[in-house]
């Protein structure tokens, strides 16, 4: 009897630690998101070269809302406060899949612009000049020239200039698998003290077997 229930115990233990360390997928209708580990990650209007709105926040993140051949349609931003989504396409290339998103997913950096209406030059009469807040999505180059896309009044452009000294996220160290499964598969490494519970434990329960078989033989 002690011999079954150290088998038993044995086996329940192992049964817990394969199912804690069996990798699980997104429930099936549960958001995908995706970090841009390179700075030239653009979303662009359409699935082709030429529509490029803006290059995404380096480490931060877009939701995929479907996957194409070399594309994603994604989503980036929310519809909060000075910013609103922005529905475009990603190309696969340097785009994260995670299997946990950050905390922040999209970068929140509202910027200050200021707006000149140009001088008089003939009657030398000052500029007026007003400072608006815009909400900030990313950097854009067109021939070589920095610009940066912004929403104001629910408009979008753009202002010549370039801004990085935004808070990055952390990149995740551990790898995803390239087909773009959230699932991440154990080392062998992490394995093989689990099929060692298992080998003691299939080895009890034979003990068990054979000893009770030669118990009733003695009877």
């Amino acid at each position: 009897m002690k011999v079954l229930k150290a088998a038993l115990c044995l086996l329940v233990t192992y049964a817990i630690i394969v199912c804690a360390a069996t990798p699980v997928a997104h429930a099936e209708g549960g958001k995908r998101y995706a970090m841009a580990v390179a700075d030239d990650v653009y979303v662009y209007d359409e699935m082709e070269r030429n529509t490029e709105l803006f290059a995404l926040p380096y480490t931060y993140c877009v939701e995929i809302a479907r996957e194409y051949d070399d594309w994603y349609r994604v989503v980036y931003a929310q519809n909060d406060g000075f910013y609103e989504e922005v529905i475009g396409y990603c190309k696969k290339d340097n785009l994260l899949i995670l299997n946990e998103p950050p905390e922040n997913l999209y970068l929140n950096y509202p910027v200050e612009i200021t707006l000149t209406s140009g001088d008089d030059k003939k009657y030398d009469l000052p500029a007026l000049q007003l400072t608006v807040t815009c909400a900030f999505y990313g950097n854009f180059y067109r021939a070589n020239t920095p610009y940066i896309y912004l929403k104001y009044d629910g408009g979008f452009g753009y202002v010549e200039g370039k801004i990085d000294d935004y808070v990055k996220n952390e990149i995740p160290s551990a790898p995803t698998v390239a087909d773009g499964s959230s699932v991440q598969e154990a080392p062998l490494s992490a394995a093989i003290p689990l099929l060692v519970i298992g080998a003691l434990a299939v080895a009890a329960v034979i003990a068990l077997v054979v000893s009770g078989k030669k118990s009733h033989k003695r009877q």
